[in-house]
């Protein structure tokens, strides 16, 4: 695609550092940057992909600026596919935005967030696949994610996607051409057409079966703490973070508000909320936080119920284990120093007993909520798929399905194709072929400026 503007925004996060990179792409480009960039021997004229050092420059004044960098690159052969420059300076905030004011100056626009992707998708640079894959490169929080967003970005899970496509079009390709000329093309085999389905319908469901792992590596899990006042929920988050992050006192009802942080449980993120302790109270202040520890344990994926040595697990307990059958949950009893002279009780969920304080059963507690939070779940793919590409996969998958129970029921060819076309159009959907541009805009709006 040819677009009509030059879009420009500074690359670097925001703040000082060594290097700030300001980049540009556009038809006009070059010419702006022939306007800003002062080469020692007087060049004018920059060759494709070619680093150039010089002074950058105010165009109305010629004052300089800075000296830096020049990169150039000639389109179609640039990350977006048009013309793109490069500045590399020094990474001053006040700096950077003096260099691009002057590339506004001259006729270039302030880019939205990650127009340039979307431009390199839109020139057919890159799948929406592997755009999804410098997403989780730039927000990657877990290894696992970003070696995985690594292999994804060179098209491993595209390629299995266009596959699918092929095999698919060869079928509704012969059904159609039946159809349009029954008394010169053969029918297809219903028995060929069987195994290719068939063969579609387990590789979607290969692929579906890396949505648990996908979601875990990219969202992690957020985990509630909860419990009445005073047993020990501020030390266990701290025992599991391995510093103080949450106050801890003696005196019940001290955290009055919901306390987080992000913790990292075998590289996957959780987002650990210690809450307000459950109790009923006239203090104003403690209702609020009582009421954010209520909405928290509503949110949570998992949630850790607490309760101590001394009190055990009584009806406040019990209650609010009613109010969690619809989701995992660890029953922990805290301040457990000495050996327990009576076996735990039986709550129908795991009960695991600890010394938040002093680290005991800490390890066990760690080893146990992974299980919970990997229960039938394998994380070990070369790559995994989002919600987006699982929701198109469903689609598909269900459109094949439909094609299996019409060939079934040995109903004619039309049938066949309309239900095999909604498969290809998921697919497509998935490699972002064939989505609205509201939608294309959306996914590429959670970029951040400058990509």
């Amino acid at each position: 695609m040819i677009f009509a503007d030059t879009i420009v925004a500074i690359a670097t996060p925001p703040g000082m550092g060594a290097i700030g990179i300001v980049r540009m792409s556009g038809d006009q480009a070059l010419s702006i940057a022939q306007q800003m960039f002062v080469h020692p021997r007087g060049r004018t004229q920059f060759e494709s992909h070619q680093a150039y050092y010089g002074q950058i420059t105010e165009p109305s004044s010629g004052k300089a600026l800075d000296q830096g960098l020049l990169l150039y690159m000639r389109g179609p052969h640039s990350y977006t596919g048009e013309d793109s420059i490069e500045f590399q300076c020094h990474g001053g905030m006040l700096l950077l935005k003096s260099v691009l004011e002057c590339c506004l100056a001259l006729g270039a626009r302030q880019a939205e967030p990650g127009e340039f992707s979307q431009r390199a998708f839109l020139n057919g640079k890159m799948d929406l696949t592997q755009a999804e894959a410098v997403i989780d490169l730039i927000h990657g929080k877990t290894r696992p994610l970003l070696s995985q967003a690594a292999v994804q970005l060179e098209g491993h899970l595209s390629s299995p996607i266009r596959a699918l496509r092929a095999r698919l079009l060869s079928v509704l390709v012969s059904i159609e051409a039946n159809i349009d000329f029954p008394d010169e093309v053969d029918p297809p085999d219903d028995a060929h057409v069987a195994r290719e389905i068939h063969a579609a319908v387990d590789e979607v469901a290969q692929l579906l079966e890396t949505s648990t792992a996908g979601r875990l590596w990219r969202e992690g899990v957020k985990l509630a703490l909860v419990g009445q006042p005073n047993v020990g929920k501020s030390t266990l988050l701290n025992s599991l973070l391995r510093y103080e992050r949450a106050i801890v006192s003696a005196v019940p009802g001290t955290t009055r508000d919901t306390v987080e942080d992000d913790y990292s449980l075998r590289q996957i993120p959780i987002r650990l909320v210690d809450t307000a302790g459950l109790r009923d109270t006239d203090d104003v202040i403690e209702t609020i936080g009582i009421q954010r520890s209520r909405e928290a344990m509503a949110q949570a994926d998992v949630v850790l119920l607490v309760a101590d040595r001394e009190r055990g697990f009584g009806a406040y307990e019990l209650d609010l284990l009613a109010q969690l059958v619809d989701k995992p949950c660890l029953a922990i009893l805290n301040k457990c120093d000495q050996p327990l002279l009576d076996a735990l009780p039986d709550l129908g969920i795991p009960v695991l007993a600890v010394s938040a304080r002093d680290g005991i059963g800490i390890e066990a507690l760690e080893e146990q909520l992974y299980a919970v939070i990997t229960e039938g779940a394998t994380l070990h793919h070369t790559v995994t798929i989002n919600d987006r590409h699982r929701q198109c996969l469903l689609r598909a998958q269900d459109a094949m399905q439909r094609v299996m129970v019409s060939l079934q029921q040995h109903m004619p060819g039309d049938f066949l194709a309309i239900d095999l076309k909604d498969a290809l159009a998921a697919f497509g959907d998935l490699l972002g072929d064939s989505l609205s541009e509201e939608v294309i805009h959306e996914i590429f709006h959670r970029f951040c400026v400058g990509k």
